[in-house]
């Protein structure tokens, strides 16, 4: 047999060369893969169950508050309690309904007032104090917490909705559901049940409440080695395997890129290619496009529109959120100027917590709402909650200062974020933006449907306005005229538009009929 020539030896042994290098990386970082997996996913778990625990926290001390305010009026009669009974399931939130207890029997509640011939509970509480059932008479089929005080002469009951413990522990599940667990009894985010949670034990974390009788736990099963591994580190697999074959085109792709993401950022606005597009936002039962949002677009010279999602979060992450939005804004209002908008007609704009920190940001302000009052429109800032925002004396001030410009404060992706509830705590807001994931399962997801309603009632109770982004088909939007929402927007009445095709719609009087398919 000939002897392969020596070129082709050659080339052959750098193929083999090749792939051990590539193979030599695969065979060491596998079993670390599977090795990190599993701390993961332990991590994960804790990371679950703690940020449940907070938040369950969180909402039974807003039930001992309703039950320590109406404890001094236990075993008096009812007509003399009834009034605040119904003041405190109002006002406090997450509490659904307050009760007063006397031998052990509710004789006095917010609900239906006097009991007549009160009976005994059958189901007992934990610690005294906590009580978890599948239903009432009233709902039926949707879950409730009692949080029980005792007092001398008898003792206060809060209940507290199933769907708001439910929405904390679906916030806080990631893969693996967790459940809250009081007694012998547990509730997830779907569903409610006696005796063990039902998931799986391989890996597992539960965490008791330091002040409160319940436990949260969650946990995961361990699949397959080669399972994680391709589910969870396929790309990163593929690109070790064929690092030998494709080092030569990485290093001309990092080589030849123009600039960081940052630098590209500042390039964009010295060029002004940031430009305000504005989607139409409608009232129930009114003609014609009521307000609009300013939505931010990138109109690259090479890639044309680049969508938010893919610049925003490094704008804000590098505090370039703040000049783009101030060049955008000056620009979009400079050609509003010459309009003559509708009656309360109002802007909305996005804004972040680089924003709050910025010292010329109530400047830019004050010179908006100027410029709006010319034509006959105000500004509403939308808070965004994708960074946590620190409440200090300082915010609380701006956003005094601002409201005492006319400027309208809204808490947008409402219930998507950090710190919502705290915020509508500590800052002084006008209204809520209900978050288009919820919009989007009106008619498909019960659980959607009810986080949307509860969302209208609490800022019914707490007179905030509110407004639905997202909505794309007719039976959300009849579904939100019916349910008291004040402000619609979406792609079912309009998609966002650049300036120039908003003003022209406008002045043409092509904008909204009023209605959806209802007929009012």
């Amino acid at each position: 047999m000939n002897p392969l020539h020596p070129r082709r030896q050659h080339r052959v042994s750098h193929l083999l060369a090749s792939l051990l290098v590539s193979a030599l990386p695969l065979l060491a970082i596998i079993p670390t893969l599977i090795w990190q997996e599993k701390q993961d996913l332990r991590r994960q778990a804790e990371q679950q169950v703690t940020q449940a625990q907070i938040q369950l926290d969180e909402i039974l001390d807003q039930a001992q508050q309703a039950s320590r305010a109406i404890l001094p009026l236990a075993g008096a009669p009812c007509a003399d309690a009834e009034q605040e009974l119904r003041r405190q399931a109002t006002i406090v939130p997450f509490v659904r309904s307050t009760a007063l207890l006397r031998d052990d029997a509710i004789y006095c509640t917010s609900l239906s007032g006097l009991i007549p011939n009160p009976k005994p509970y059958n189901t007992p509480f934990v610690a005294g104090t906590l009580r978890l059932l599948p239903g009432n008479r009233t709902t039926p089929d949707v879950p409730v917490l009692h949080f029980r005080l005792r007092g001398e002469h008898g003792d206060a009951l809060s209940a507290v909705d199933g769907r708001y413990l439910q929405l904390a522990l679906q916030d806080a599940s990631d893969e693996g559901p967790v459940y809250l667990i009081v007694g012998t009894r547990w509730l997830g985010p779907h569903k409610t049940g006696d005796g063990q949670p039902p998931h799986p034990t391989q890996i597992q974390a539960q965490r008791h409440s330091t002040r409160y009788p319940y436990s949260v736990s969650t946990g995961y099963a361990l699949p397959a080695g080669h399972w994680v591994l391709w589910q969870h580190h396929a790309a990163l697999l593929l690109v070790v395997a064929a690092l030998s074959l494709l080092a030569g085109g990485t290093l001309y792709r990092l080589l030849g890129r123009p600039a960081s993401p940052t630098e590209e950022l500042l390039r964009a606005l010295d060029n002004e290619e940031f430009e305000g597009f504005l989607q139409p936002i409608v009232r129930p039962r009114q003609a014609g496009w009521q307000g609009a949002e300013v939505l931010m677009r990138w109109r690259h010279p090479r890639e044309g529109l680049i969508r938010p999602d893919l610049f925003i979060p490094r704008a804000e992450e590098s505090g370039m959120i703040v000049p783009m939005t101030r060049s955008m804004m000056n620009r979009l209002l400079r050609q509003l100027a010459a309009l003559r908008l509708p009656d309360g007609f109002h802007l909305g704009l996005n804004i972040s917590r680089a924003h709050l920190d910025d010292p010329r940001f109530y400047c830019d302000c004050e010179a908006w709402q100027r410029a709006l009052a010319g034509c006959g429109a105000t500004l509403t800032l939308e808070l965004t909650e994708r960074e946590i925002i620190t409440i200090t004396p300082k915010v609380e001030a701006l956003f005094r200062q601002l409201h005492a410009l006319g400027i309208t404060i809204a808490l947008d992706d409402f219930g998507t974020g950090h710190s919502s509830l705290v915020y509508l705590q500590q800052l002084a807001v006008d209204g809520l933006k209900i978050d288009q994931s919820f919009v989007a399962g009106i008619g498909s997801d019960g659980l959607s449907a009810h986080i949307v309603d509860s969302v209208a009632e609490l800022a019914a109770k707490l007179g905030l306005e509110t407004v639905a982004e997202g909505v794309e088909t007719a039976e959300q939007f009849d579904y939100l005229c019916q349910l008291g929402v004040g402000w619609l927007q979406g792609y079912y009445i309009a998609k966002p538009m650049p300036l120039d095709a908003f003003i022209r719609r406008l002045r043409a009087g092509d904008t909204w009929n009023g209605y959806g398919t209802l007929s009012f």
